[in-house]
């Protein structure tokens, strides 16, 4: 049975700081789900980014057993 998997990145709180000169890192969002992967835009200079993306929508097949 086909359905489908829709995900929404909104916002990211308390990163880590990834470059230690500015105190700040250039935060993305990579989702993967089976052979599919979908990238955010990168919010510079931030810790806490508010990308409020599009819904990124993955095709999925449920396979069931019958015994």
């Amino acid at each position: 049975m086909p359905g489908k998997l829709k995900v929404k990145i909104v916002a990211g709180r308390h990163l880590p700081v990834m470059d230690r000169a500015s105190d700040l890192t250039d935060a993305f969002v990579e989702v993967k789900f089976g052979n599919t992967t979908f990238k955010t835009d990168v919010y510079l200079k931030s810790l806490n980014p508010q990308w409020n993306s599009e819904w990124f929508k993955f095709e999925v097949s449920f396979y069931f057993l019958i015994f």
